[in-house]
């Protein structure tokens, strides 16, 4: 995937590899050429729609679509937003106890597992870091020696308030009694507060919430209480008003789950954030200009749980609907934004919603899309079986989807194929959000500090991000890049950092110490020729510190720094002998007060002076000099979503694989992440695009079909019998030149056409091919890529199978007969190829699954030619 950069201008270009000037003392170059200003992030016209505020790097429809949402604002209730807004002790103990206040007065109870150490933090950062799944439960209220959530509602019209004095002792009683008086609004509040004369004989009575309402929030969003909720006596005429509802007893403690696509899994949870019943979203929820009875029609009305995203066409998606809930507009104060600790739940809840609802799909219709080998769907249809339900393999949870281990194992294969076809990465570079930049703070409410506003801090790195990439890949400040991969990744306590890996071209590869140093510093700069650098650097880039200094520090692991801080101090850049350079830390006499200790030039974490001053925040800068190195970076920025590593091929004790479930269960969630995924911002990045090859024997390659699919039907379609393989055969019958290109390099000269299924003979836009992995154990597949990688022009299968006018029985014999396959000689370039992407783990599977399965004559030969990449272990 490249870069879009076009909404910057084009200047100069200004690179840091050019010679060095004479004047220029070649130990203060990496010093100069620094920047006049730092990159200041600029706010764009308000949308003309929704009159959003928005920053220069946000797409047009970024808020609104381009004015297809469009949701009626909810009238204030002046008392309320005084709470959330003014400076009055009151209003700041209620935001300082938000979660607590919330919680108390929220009619449902939360479900969810929390990282405590940051959770519930008396001081430093804050974060709501949750593990797995959300769940919001409403309970029955049945006989219960102290009331809780809805049960306390009973109870408001006493004055005296004693049931909730009981449950918050440690809050403001004032507060409290302003908030039972304001949620007197609310329809859920209305409807319970008329069992107060009941709370003595509950037994008989039943409350139906109705989980199904649903309201044109383009016009209004209030519902009345009796839309919300039904009381009834056992036995009453009254029961079952709504089709779709929860029952609560009086007479037993049950426990219920709202449904993420109820209207009512809102504003029952959070009544600080709706605390006139306002109804969340739904599937149902029009876009602009779309009448309310065409998404009502009868024949799109069927189970939510159906249509979890909505109709794309006519209804606003789950995640759309939350991008619009968080924008800031002028004049409107949404207390969303004001939310504090409640925002980072609300954020985390809500994304754990669009997720659920994505996931739900891929569950959903594991029994509706199959697919199966070709050839399995004729044989069934040879058995007599023509029914496309009962016919092939579930897909759980598809390499498409962003943070899935298939997706995150993709694209460590797809990095590592730009490494093979470009060489190792010259720079790997982390550039990390700095809360205290201007454009951040000056978009604070009175009273907030940045952790408070994780939408500011996502969308202001966002723009920073573009940036960072328009000064590397447009600008070339480090010189000409000709392949990169980023990715972006959360800290746990929430701020977002991204790596970037660049190859550069020939004429700027970094090969010697003394190019190190004419892009990267490990020193503290001349205190008195820089001071605004050497305040950055003392700022942004000195590690720690740790050690005998700090013997708790983050970074310590057994007593030592796991990043080996301090280095020792050295006179010049060298090459390390672990293939790290060993950069220049003079015994100079520059020190600095970091944190209470004097630290000097041993802790300082490599950076470029041009790209700190532009972007004043931690950039650490560092050289990457051996593909051992780079197999490493590969590994760490692809280690995958936020979660614990599991195999995605161990099934459960019944022997299902479910791919679902164990992402879920593993995954870990931070507002700033859950802010950057629900406004539509990329987790990641590469160039050029890899384009994946499929690699399959005659018939056997795979079909998609709809399970309610006539099987006759469906091998009878064109496309069937087609795949990237077997139209790369027609393409050399019909095109001359194609007859000289390698499978795994079509790519680069044949464009792929994804709905009619042909290679078109011109480049739309340059990609690199990869053959998807094969291993001798596999036999005739394994020896099927092996003849691919080296034979070219073959219009068929049988034309690949024939040697010197001789029908070769099977692959494995045409590539002997052309020499490929010398047994020892085909393993050396099994393991070989393997070593440029695998990590040493597999590299040690392959080698005994190749001892197992392959007889290879020299052992001894073959563990000595590979033993140093298999024996790392990283």
């Amino acid at each position: 995937e490249g870069s879009d950069n076009d909404t910057f201008e084009d200047d100069e270009e200004t690179s840091m590899s050019s010679a060095i000037p004479s004047e220029v003392d070649p130990l203060d170059y990496v010093y100069t050429n620094i920047p006049d200003t730092t990159h200041i992030l600029k706010l764009d016209a308000n949308c003309k729609h929704c009159k959003a505020k928005k920053f220069v790097s946000e797409t047009d429809g970024f808020c609104c679509h381009n004015g297809q949402i469009e949701l009626k604002q909810p009238e204030p209730i002046p008392e309320l937003m005084r709470l959330w807004s003014s400076m009055d002790a009151d209003s700041r103990h209620f935001r300082e106890n938000i979660r607590f206040f919330n919680g108390h007065f929220a009619f449902t109870t939360l479900g969810v597992s929390l990282d405590e150490n940051y959770t519930n933090m008396k001081s430093g950062v804050y974060t709501f870091r949750a593990h797995g799944t959300i769940y919001h439960n409403v309970h029955s209220f049945g006989p219960s020696s102290r009331p809780e959530h809805l049960q306390l509602y009973f109870y408001d019209d006493d004055p005296t308030i004693t049931h909730r004095k009981a449950a918050t002792k440690q809050l403001d009683q004032d507060v409290v009694k302003k908030l039972v008086d304001i949620l007197k609004e609310n329809p859920y509040s209305q409807q319970f507060r008329t069992l107060g004369a009941h709370k003595d004989n509950l037994d008989d009575y039943r409350i139906d919430l109705n989980t199904d309402k649903r309201l044109d929030q383009r016009r209004y969003n209030r519902p009345l209480s009796s839309e919300v909720a039904a009381i009834w006596v056992e036995g009453s005429d009254l029961a079952k008003r709504f089709d779709r509802r929860i029952t609560l007893c009086g007479n037993n403690n049950e426990r219920h789950s709202i449904r993420v696509t109820s209207g009512a899994y809102d504003p029952l949870s959070n009544p600080l954030f709706y605390p006139r019943g306002e109804l969340g979203w739904h599937p149902k929820l029009p876009k602009r200009n779309v009448p309310w009875e065409a998404v009502l029609h009868p024949q799109l009305v069927h189970d939510d749980d159906e249509d979890t995203e909505g109709n794309s066409r006519l209804c606003v998606s789950v995640r759309d609907y939350y991008c619009y809930m968080l924008q800031t507009r002028p004049a409107i104060l949404n207390p969303i934004l004001y939310g504090a600790r409640l925002l980072h739940q609300w954020v985390v809840d809500m994304y754990v919603k669009i997720e659920s609802c994505r996931l739900r799909w891929y569950m959903k219709n594991q029994t509706q899309i199959r697919a199966d080998l070709y050839k399995g769907v004729v044989d069934a249809i040879t058995s007599g079986e023509t029914r496309a339900s009962v016919v092939g393999v579930r897909i759980v949870l598809p390499g498409t989807y962003p943070g899935g281990d298939r997706n995150m194992k993709k694209r460590h294969m797809d990095a590592m194929a730009i490494v093979h076809t470009y060489g190792k990465p010259d720079i790997f570079l982390t550039m990390t959000c700095n809360p205290k930049w201007e454009e951040i703070t000056n978009e604070l409410l009175p009273g907030q500090t940045a952790q408070d506003r994780p939408d500011i801090v996502a969308r202001v790195f966002y723009g920073k991000l573009e940036a960072m990439k328009y000064m590397l890949f447009k600008k070339q400040i480090l010189g000409v890049v000709v392949a990169y991969v980023y990715v972006v990744e959360f800290q746990k306590r929430g701020l977002p950092h991204a790596h970037f890996l660049l190859i550069m071209d020939s004429t700027y590869k970094l090969i010697i110490p003394e190019q190190y140093d004419r892009l990267i510093s490990a020193e503290l700069p001349d205190k008195h020729k820089y001071p605004e650098l050497y305040a950055m650097v003392v700022k942004h880039m000195m590690h720690g510190p740790c050690g005998a200094l700090n013997p708790k520090n983050v970074c310590m692991q057994e007593n030592e720094c796991k990043c080996r801080y301090p280095w020792p101090f050295n006179e010049n850049t060298t090459q390390g002998k672990d293939s790290y350079p060993v950069y220049r830390r003079r015994d100079d006499g520059r020190r600095a007060k970091v944190r209470g200790k004097m630290l000097d030039n041993r802790w300082v974490v490599p950076y470029n002076p041009y790209l700190l001053w532009m972007f004043n925040c931690h950039i650490n800068v560092e050289v990457c000099s051996s593909i051992k190195a780079v197999k490493y970076l590969y590994k760490y920025i692809y280690k995958g979503h936020d979660k614990a590593s599991f195999s995605i091929d161990q099934p459960d004790a019944d022997g299902n694989i479910d791919e679902i479930k164990r992402y879920v269960d593993a995954r870990w969630v931070t507002p700033p992440e859950a802010m950057w995924r629900i406004f539509g911002f990329p987790l990641c990045a590469n160039y050029p695009p890899v384009l994946q090859l499929p690699l399959h024997l005659p018939n056997m390659h795979r079909v998609a079909f709809n399970a309610q699919a006539d099987l006759k039907n469906v091998v009878a379609s064109k496309n069937a019998s087609k795949s990237m393989l077997t139209e790369y055969f027609k393409a050399n019958q019909e095109h001359p030149r194609a007859r000289h290109i390698l499978y795994k390099d079509f790519p680069g000269c044949f464009t792929w056409q994804k709905k009619k299924k042909f290679w078109k003979p011109q480049v739309e836009r340059f990609q690199i091919g990869r053959i998807v992995s094969a291993n001798p154990v596999e036999g005739e597949r394994y020896y099927l890529r092996v003849l691919l990688n080296h034979v070219k022009g073959k219009t068929s299968f049988d034309d690949l199978l024939t040697m010197d006018g001789v029908l070769c029985g099977s692959f494995r014999e045409a590539a002997e007969r052309l020499g490929l396959i010398e047994a020892d000689n085909t393993l050396d370039d099994c393991l070989n190829e393997a070593e440029q992407w695998a990590m040493p783990c597999s590299l040690r599977r392959l080698f005994a699954t190749i001892l197992v399965h392959c007889e290879p004559g020299d052992v001894r030969g073959l563990w000595d030619r590979h033993f140093e990449p298999m024996s790392d272990d990283y």
